[in-house]
Parts: C-alpha cells; structure tokens; sequence
C-alpha cells in the first residue's frame, strides 16, 4: 500500500466474542411522535455514542428515511439481545465467568421491569435483554470456546495461558470494502492487500486470544476466516466493527476508524491494563525494492515509541534465530498519520513487505510466512506487556 494517512478501520460484529454472542434475536421497539434515534436509544436505557447509534442504524438501515431518520408506524430493532434465561443464572446462560457483567444485565432488566417497558421479570417469562456492548469484553467461562470469524478450520480455540489478561488490542487491517488497497501481480494473479493484511491480523487475533487478551477486530469480513491458500481471492464485503459499512470516502473512512476505537477505548478504560492499537498495512514500490518490516509509532509518544522498538526487536531476534545470516533491514520511525495522530490508546503501525516485489510476496502469500508473522508479532507484544 501507498501510504497516504491511511488508517484504522471498524467493524460491528462485536469483538471476537464467545459463541453466546452469536444469537441474533433483537428486542424491537415502536417509535413515539417526535422520537429520532438518540431518544429511543434513552427510553430504553442503553447509550447514545457512536456503537450504539451506529448499530441501530445498521440493524434498521431498510427502515430509515431520509438522513437516516427514524419513522412512525414501524418496530425498529434495539442494539439488545434476546437470550432465553435457563432457569439458573445469567453467567450459565450466557456462558460468561465475568460476575460484574452479569450483575450488570441484572441491574438493566430489573430496571426495565420496574419503568414498564418489561411487562415481566426475565426469571419468570425466560426473556432476557442484554445490551449489545455489555459483551465486548467479557470472557468465555471455559478454556474452549468457538469463533466463527476465524472459519470452519481455526474456529475452535482453546487458551494457552492467561498472561494478557484484561490487555486489550484493537487490530486494524488496512483497507477493505471498496478499498483493496495496494496491487500486486504474481503471475496471472492479483495480489490484494486487503485480503492478505486481514489474514495475517485474524491469525494474530487468534494468538492473542490465545493468551487471554481481549481483541476487537476492527475491520471483519463475513465469510473468509483464516485462509492457507496463496492466492486469495478479493472482495468488497468487509465492514468496520459494529456492522458499520465502510465508505468509498477516504476521509470519512478514516474518521470513523479512529471514532470506533476511541469510543471503544473510553468503554474499557476503567477495566484495562492497558489498550493498544496494531495497524498491519502492506507497502506498495518499485517491483526491484525489496524491504523488511516497518513501524511507525505517534509522534511525541513515549508508550507508542516503545512499542514499536518492542516489535522491531522481537522481529529481528526471530530473524537472527530462523534466518542465521539474513539481516534484518526493518526500521523504525515517526509520521503524521492520521490513525497515529486521532487513535488515543497507544498505537503503532506497521508495514508488512512491498507488494509488488517478488520476495517480499513470499511473505505474504507462503502460508506458514503469514503465520510465523502473526506468531512472531504476539510475542513482541507479550513482550511488550511484560516490560
């Protein structure tokens, strides 16, 4: 990729979440004369920032008027799940461990209960209503759990250890929906970079996860998960977290990047160790310029500088280790980007290779190339959480 201040993107399917999450029955509501989003969002109790008004305007995207104005005479989807409450605890029910959420959602529905917009209480009618956002940072009650995002073949994790615990990650791959990116040829092939920074960023999810951190996906596609194949096919289907759908504007891309995470980052401020932000772009130049990994960091940044050392270091150590001889060539730097200069938590951004050079490709579309990257770069920030 050509940078141009390009940055961060977000999606809506909500983090990588437990397959609890996945239920996708809403509660539904009929609007009041007068009401406009931010007001049914309020009588409901839920909040009016970006998440959630973005998620109501994609749930109800059909159903809108004009300037996305809400209509009377119709049910419009809340941003609340529906789950059927097992008889037992909302924790079992949702397959959580996290006691605070769960008391949390208790609070909520016995609230709504108590104003009348719960006709029942969720013990006895088995209805429960959970706020979308109240499951972006909890965690599964099991070691195992099932991520549909990483497809049929890596879908099942299993935790490796707890050593990023309440660390959280907003990882970005570059481009997506109508923006491939950068262009590589191999071949009679095309060479995507959105396609094959989504694929590095979902395995280094996947790894994350591993070690109990928290991850947000900004960017999501709905049905590529991990792929071992060398060629991957493009598309436009991406979306930024929260189902919001990515615009051809680049400004407005850009914007709404920074506007996700950073609602993102308020949310889990009070429960975070820390929260940083990976930005994995691909580089585009000449086809006889070849180049290793590089990182920008924000300028004037002291948490996001060290970072970035954190990353080149671990990188070329693993060069050193499985490449005796090779050099590593990477560098580290400062640019006025605009994901760098409008994300808050502590972001560094990275560039994986040139598309365009032959060698450099071999990184990208070897299989085991694109693992060994994703592998090498949790280490680096395992590393980085540790120090």
């Amino acid at each position: 990729m050509r940078v141009r201040n390009s940055g961060f993107v977000v999606i809506l399917l909500l983090l990588l979440q437990f397959s609890a999450a996945s239920a996708l029955n809403y509660v539904k509501a009929r609007p009041k004369r007068g009401d406009g989003i931010y007001a049914l969002l309020r009588r409901y109790r839920l909040p009016t920032n970006t998440l959630y008004v973005e998620k109501f305007r994609q749930l109800n995207a059909n159903l809108l008027g004009a300037r996305g104005k809400i209509k009377l005479g119709f049910y419009y989807k809340l941003p609340i799940y529906r789950y059927v409450y097992n008889g037992r605890n909302i924790r079992s029910t949702l397959g959580i461990s996290d006691y605070s959420v769960a008391k949390k959602i208790q609070n909520y529905n016995r609230e709504l209960y108590r104003i009348g917009l719960k006709r029942r209480p969720y013990t006895v009618d088995k209805d429960l209503w959970v706020p979308f956002g109240y499951l972006t940072s909890v965690r599964s009650s099991k070691q195992s759990a099932v991520y549909p995002i990483f497809g049929s073949r890596y879908r099942n994790l299993k935790r490796v250890d707890n050593v990023l615990k309440n660390r959280v990650y907003y990882l970005v791959s570059g481009h997506g929906g109508p923006d491939p990116g950068a262009i590589g040829k191999r071949g009679r092939f095309k060479l995507y970079e959105d396609e094959y920074a989504y694929d590095i960023t979902l395995r280094l999810a996947r790894r994350l996860l591993e070690h109990g951190a928290t991850v947000y996906m900004i960017v999501q596609d709905p049905n590529d998960g991990i792929r071992d194949s060398q060629i991957l096919r493009g598309d436009r289907d991406e979306y930024y977290y929260g189902g919001v759908k990515i615009s051809s504007n680049r400004s407005r891309r850009l914007k709404k990047r920074a506007e996700i995470i950073n609602s993102l980052y308020r949310y889990n401020r009070s429960r975070a160790r820390s929260q940083d932000v990976i930005i994995i772009h691909v580089d585009s130049r000449s086809t006889s310029k070849r180049i290793d990994i590089f990182y920008y960091y924000k300028s004037n940044h002291r948490s996001s500088r060290k970072l970035a050392w954190t990353l080149y270091r671990t990188i070329k150590r693993k060069y050193a280790e499985k490449q005796p001889g090779r050099g590593y060539r990477g560098t580290v730097s400062t640019r006025n980007l605009h994901m760098l200069r409008e994300c808050v938590p502590t972001t560094v951004y990275l560039e994986l290779g040139n598309i365009k050079n032959s060698l450099d490709q071999d990184r990208l579309i070897l299989e085991n190339n694109r693992q060994a990257i994703a592998n090498w770069l949790c280490e680096g920030l395992i590393n980085a959480a540790n120090n």
